[in-house]
C-alpha cells in the first residue's frame, strides 16, 4: 500500500531533537499529475525507438514506477552515528 505519511526523526547527543510528519499525499497527487502530463511524450518515444532502441524497456517505466512507490509502505531507514540519529520512516 502506499505510504500516507512519512516520519522524520533527528536527534543529537545530549539534545532534544525534533520529530517531523509529513503528509505524503500532497507529493503523489502532484506526481501522478506529472506523469500523466508525461505520458503522451514517453508513448511517442517509445513508438520512435521501438524497433532499433530502447521501446519496450520504456513501456516499462510506469508499472516499476508504481511497483516501487506501491512497496515504499513500511519501508524505515535508522541512521545512527556518534553524532546524531536520523530516523525516516514510511507509514
Amino acid at each position: 500500500m502506499l505510504p500516507m505519511i512519512v516520519r522524520f526523526k533527528v536527534k543529537q547527543p545530549g539534545r532534544r531533537g525534533f520529530r517531523l510528519w509529513f503528509p505524503v499525499i500532497l507529493i503523489w497527487l502532484i506526481l501522478a499529475a506529472l506523469m500523466l502530463v508525461l505520458l503522451p511524450f514517453l508513448l511517442l518515444a517509445a513508438l520512435i525507438t521501438m524497433w532499433n532502441g530502447p521501446g519496450f524497456r520504456l513501456l516499462l517505466i510506469y508499472p516499476l514506477l508504481a511497483a516501487v512507490l506501491w512497496n515504499l509502505g513500511g519501508l524505515t531507514i535508522d541512521v545512527d552515528q556518534k553524532e546524531s540519529a536520523l530516523l525516516i520512516d514510511f507509514i
